[in-house]
């Protein structure tokens, strides 16, 4: 038994990784629910931006102005943040003038909406009780990626909901689809609904 013990172990380790692949990636049954369902304001999302300002089709702010904002984007950048995080300490996105704009450490870079592909939702895992946490990204044309908002931590449906409702407002705005992307190792039975389609 001594001998086998060993072998045992790396083949759980070895199955675990595979679920944990299998589980994870794109999502096209959210990526559905989001083009066809409606999650509420967004102003209702917590995370590391705020939701100052919302109308629809037309304008979009998320601002760093709440004390939590401020936590939660240290926390997430210094703390335990691994990848790329969210800096911003506001974005605008505009309808009229077609472009986002983007301010970090007094930095201000405009950028038009003509340079992105999708809006990108990705999932990293939290804890073992089903919570998680969505980084919101600009996926542009030429393959760069730009997070520009993280949400809070929390139950995993409610928190896809809420950042789904900003990526929505955002993809309606710029005129580009709602990528998806959950994480194999976040464990909710029965949530996210299985993937009914296999090509994009």
């Amino acid at each position: 038994m001594e001998l086998y013990g060993p072998f045992l172990v790396l083949a759980v380790i070895i199955a675990l990784t595979i679920l944990v692949i299998v589980r994870g990636g794109r999502n096209y049954a959210l990526e559905r629910s989001v083009e066809q369902s409606e999650f509420g304001s967004p102003t209702a999302f917590r995370g590391t931006l705020v939701v100052e300002e919302s109308q629809p089709g037309a304008y979009l702010r998320l601002r760093k102005s709440t004390k939590e904002a401020r936590r939660l984007q240290f926390w997430y950048v210094w703390i335990i943040g691994s990848g790329r995080q969210a800096r911003f300490d506001q974005l605008i996105f505009d309808g009229a003038r077609r472009s986002v704009e983007m301010a970090a450490r007094n930095k201000l870079t405009n950028v038009p909406f003509s340079e992105f592909s999708a809006v990108r939702m990705c999932e990293r895992a939290v804890g073992r009780g089903g919570g998680s946490l969505w980084h919101l990204e600009l996926l542009r044309k030429d393959g760069r990626v730009t997070s520009f908002v993280s949400s809070a931590m929390g139950d995993r449906q409610g928190m896809f909901e809420q950042t789904a409702s900003v990526a929505k407002v955002v993809s309606k705005l710029m005129g580009i689809p709602v990528q998806v992307f959950v994480a194999g190792n976040t464990w909710t039975p029965g949530w996210p609904p299985r993937n009914r389609a296999t090509s994009t």
